[in-house]
């Protein structure tokens, strides 16, 4: 581990002299935001960035294919805000849409953030920025985030220590494996994810993670305790809609972090994460029986989230859970029990 850091900390360095000529005059932070079919949500999230006005920034966005009224509400902001550039694009996918994103960057930090609500706190990239500023041999810096639920309840608050992030990190085990809170509350310099390769295409989900395990070979991350970043989980979420193929490219993530770090190619779980979206693609459209049993997961676990904090809420949402899957006997179980408790 330590020869790959020492290695890639040497790519980082003659990488941000050559990114530090390219930057001169440019903004102090890139945006990089991805969207699609976030009409309803995403004036929130723009508005959270764009008062973020202590610190020098512009604001890159992707429109991911929306065929709602996203491109409308963009191209609204972007008219009235200098700082905004918005490009529009085929439907290819977040990872694609934040290697264009990050690629137009001209800052010499980038960073994320999410739509759907997500909201950055304020100050939030003042914050990260000094943090960077202050610790040159940071890469990454990444605070804590609170969860909201898809009317805004609070279903809880993730803040880990640089200690719980460093023994997360090295474990590669993925029921160990532990890295920031959200991707969309993350910093990192432009030299070092240029030096790292950046995002890359074969991880269509899971990119975060892999970009972090890269990060963390090439210098040091740094944790803020403080809870700068608001995201809002609905049904419809990544981590619900294409759970197995999280969970089939997070074992690839591990797999290729293992390899590196004892000197082997990677190459082959590369093309193996591309053949699994392949495969993916090739099964065809998600059946409307799917799609309920993905929405009830979604509500169920947002209920969950709310049982301790307010049961009538939590009610609510196992209701929904059961009116898209009625034989969800977990869900009816704990509604059930809700009344009894």
């Amino acid at each position: 581990m330590e020869r790959i850091r020492q290695t890639a900390v040497v790519a980082v360095n003659v990488f941000g002299a050559h990114v530090e000529s390219m930057t001169q005059g440019g903004p102090q932070i890139s945006v990089v935001m991805s969207v699609k079919d976030d009409e309803a949500e995403v004036w929130n999230s723009v508005e959270s960035v764009l008062q973020q006005n202590d610190v020098d920034h512009e604001f890159i966005i992707i429109n991911d294919g929306s065929q709602d009224g996203t491109a409308r509400v963009l191209r609204q902001f972007e008219k009235s805000d200098s700082r905004i550039t918005v490009i529009d694009q085929d439907h290819r996918g977040l990872t694609n849409a934040l290697i264009r994103g990050c690629a137009r960057a001209k800052g010499r930090y980038i960073a994320r953030q999410d739509g759907g609500g997500d909201i950055s706190l304020p100050g939030r990239l003042r914050a990260q920025y000094q943090q960077l500023e202050r610790e040159d041999s940071a890469v990454l810096v990444f605070s804590g985030a609170r969860f909201v639920g898809p009317d805004g309840e609070h279903l809880y608050d993730s803040v880990i220590s640089q200690q719980e992030f460093e023994r997360g990190m090295n474990s590669l085990r993925s029921d160990e494996i532990k890295g920031p809170p959200h991707h969309g509350n993350t910093m990192f310099r432009r030299s070092a994810y240029y030096a790292i390769g950046g995002y890359r295409a074969a991880f269509r989900v899971a990119q975060d993670l892999d970009l972090w395990l890269r990060m963390h070979e090439a210098g040091a991350i740094v944790v803020n305790e403080t809870i700068q970043y608001v995201a809002k989980i609905r049904p419809g979420d990544i981590c619900f809609t294409q759970r197995l193929q999280q969970t089939a490219t997070t074992r690839l993530v591990l797999e290729a972090a293992q390899l590196r770090r004892s000197g082997q190619s990677e190459s082959t779980l590369l093309e193996e994460a591309n053949r699994l979206w392949r495969d993916a693609l090739d099964e065809g459209t998600i059946n409307n029986s799917l799609c309920n049993r993905r929405d009830a997961e979604g509500f169920y676990h947002i209920a969950a989230c709310l049982d301790a904090r307010d049961k009538q809420r939590a009610r609510h949402y196992y209701r929904l859970a059961l009116s898209k899957r009625p034989l969800y006997l977990r869900a009816l179980l704990r509604w059930v029990t809700s009344y009894l408790s």
